[in-house]
């Protein structure tokens, strides 16, 4: 939820929460002044005010449940999230104002900081749906849908296979075992596995793509009329089946990865890849410039996916705490309305 987007809807809930908070210090200001001095939460404004901001608490936790109700034609999304962000914060003022500018007891004083947490946490998650998207967008070229990262990374590593088998020839015996990525071992929800009733060949559809965004657009494909030097098939085998391959496919549930250890240190920031890959074709002949090329871009694409799940947590993560903490505030909440009416 972008401030930029829908300024005016923004503009009128943050001028209603503003006028709440005006009204009730003005009314409250003028109570105490009547009274002698400052009122507290029993007095007919302090009810009021305390009325207000739980009734607004109520609604915040409405929103849940009408997320559950999508079907229902209870308003735009964008509505309730106006609402739910600029009213939420006018419950704090409310209720500081409410209690007569004090925290009260043990119990009254719980309630107070849990109100300042959840506003704390509601505002940490708005500035992060701010931030993480765009910094995403600039950052991450790669980005792919987060539920799919481990079906793209499978079939990058397919197609890296293909790549070299391609070029090279099946991988030299006697280097370092490939990952089994057959349709016994492959039990991902975006990987489609079907067979080839010629060859016999097993071929894996990921269902969603990654996008790409900049001037290259697409998968880089291999030129087979190229004429590669036979000599660099071992040797680019060899890093591909114990670093490269394993880099792709590392972290991916139910897969049995042969080769995991030092040799992914290679891999682990972009500084050491561009070194390890330098090296690499410092090694080979130039016929191989184009593949190994195409080798770094998957592992940069694979390292931006982890980047992409870390962001993804911090974007998500806050989430369960504040809804949580709400739904903790609302019982209090109901607990201080049952004991201030038995004490009035």
């Amino acid at each position: 939820m972008l401030l930029g987007r829908n300024i005016r809807l923004h503009c009128l809930f943050a001028g209603l929460a503003a006028l709440l908070i005006i009204a009730g210090f003005i009314g409250y200001a003028f109570s105490s002044r009547a009274a002698g001095g400052w009122v507290g939460g029993g007095s007919v404004i302090g009810l009021i005010l305390g009325s207000i901001a739980g009734l607004i608490i109520g609604f915040e936790l409405l929103l849940w449940p009408r997320k559950r109700l999508r079907r229902k034609k209870l308003g735009p999304t964008r509505v309730w999230l106006a609402a739910h962000l600029w009213l939420g914060l006018a419950t704090g003022p409310l209720a500081f104002i409410h209690a007569g500018f004090r925290f009260g007891g043990t119990f009254t004083s719980c309630l107070m900081w849990l109100l300042i947490f959840v506003l704390v946490s509601g505002v940490y998650g708005w500035i992060m749906q701010i931030v993480i998207p765009r910094w995403m967008l600039g950052n991450l070229p790669s980005e792919t849908i987060t539920a799919q990262i481990d079906d793209v990374s499978v079939q990058n590593s397919l197609d890296a296979r293909r790549m070299l088998t391609v070029a090279y020839g099946p991988k030299p015996e006697g280097l370092t075992k490939l990952t089994n990525l057959n349709e016994n071992s492959l039990s991902f929800k975006g990987i489609r596995t079907t067979r080839d009733s010629e060859s016999g060949d097993y071929q894996q559809i990921v269902v969603g793509a990654v996008q790409r965004r900049g001037p290259q657009r697409g998968r880089s494909a291999i030129d087979t009329s190229i004429e590669v030097d036979p000599a660099d098939a071992r040797m680019i085998w060899n890093e591909y089946a114990s670093v490269i391959d394993p880099f792709l496919l590392r972290k991916i549930p139910g897969l049995a990865i042969p080769a995991q250890g030092t040799g992914l240190a290679k891999l682990r920031t972009r500084q050491t890849t561009l070194d390890f890959f330098t090296l690499l074709r410092e090694s080979c002949s130039p016929s191989s410039t184009t593949i190994l090329r195409r080798l770094e871009e998957l592992c940069e694409q694979r390292r931006q996916f982890d980047v992409q799940r870390k962001a993804q947590m911090w974007l998500h993560a806050w989430i369960a705490v504040h809804a949580s903490a709400s739904i903790l505030l609302g019982i209090l909440l109901v607990t201080h309305i049952i004991l201030a009416i038995r004490y009035l």
